[in-house]
């Protein structure tokens, strides 16, 4: 017998185990990650920053750790350190993921002044405060909780967010000022009033809700919430009698 007779006589499955070939997988070249992994990544954390922005508004900075904000993801307490490697850039990103969010609303604002004079830029300004701070109460509640003691968290938010916010209430209150629609007051007076009376409540919610019975996150109350800040701000909250005028002494 030939040595291709023996080869032809091997059975089957001898013939196809010496033939096989052990492969190993390929290795992923460096670089950008698969699809698949990525959106897993950020998923986790999304999931972390969800839960550190609810835990940081219930109870501020210092009293939440790590380790809570891993159990209210669901997640291991090395998924913090692993994504963001510390709780304080846990918490600037989680500010970034909240002002994200406000910025959608607040890009739209800007068409929406196009063309207006100032006491109606201010009266558009000031509604969609309200309705940013009535969708994103959480916000509002981390800048109270940060806004007790100084800290660099404090500094580092009025210097990325707060300042230019305020930034355009202040432009718009000049410009109200030097059209001689609203009188001559101190600037930040009137951008500290505005921004409080559309801010505050929200921070609040708890107690109005206990209190009146008022929910604020109902899209009719927070309509509501915005024409009475409007109407007190631009009107006065005394009523004037028909045809007359309400003394300024009164």
């Amino acid at each position: 017998m030939t040595r291709d007779d023996k080869s032809a006589a091997q059975p089957p499955a001898k013939t196809a185990a010496r033939s096989a070939v052990v492969r190993t997988p390929p290795r992923r070249a460096p670089g950008r990650p698969k699809l698949a992994d990525s959106e897993g990544r950020d998923r986790t954390r999304d999931q972390l920053l969800d839960a550190s922005i609810a835990l940081f508004a219930q109870h501020g900075f210092d009293t939440v750790t790590t380790g809570q904000i891993a159990e209210a993801a669901g997640l291991t307490q090395s998924m913090v350190h692993y994504h963001f490697g510390s709780k304080s850039k846990l918490w600037e990103e989680a500010m970034r993921r909240l002002m994200r969010r406000r910025g959608r609303l607040f890009r739209a604002t800007a068409r929406d002044l196009v063309g207006l004079d100032p006491v109606d830029k201010l009266k558009v300004l000031i509604r969609r405060l309200v309705e940013a701070n009535a969708e994103n109460p959480d916000y509002v509640r981390i800048v109270v909780h940060e806004g007790t003691t100084r800290s660099p968290r404090l500094t580092w938010l009025v210097e990325t967010y707060l300042a230019p916010g305020f930034g355009v209430f202040d432009q718009a209150v000049r410009e109200a000022m030097d059209a001689g629609a609203i009188p001559r007051m101190p600037v930040h007076d009137v951008t500290n009033a505005i921004t409080s009376a559309a801010s505050l409540s929200f921070a609040l919610h708890a107690i109005v809700d206990d209190m009146y019975g008022v929910d604020l996150a109902d899209p009719a109350r927070v309509r509501s919430f915005a024409d009475t800040v409007v109407s007190i701000l631009f009107n006065g909250l005394l009523a004037r009698p028909q045809g007359g005028t309400v003394s300024a002494s009164a």
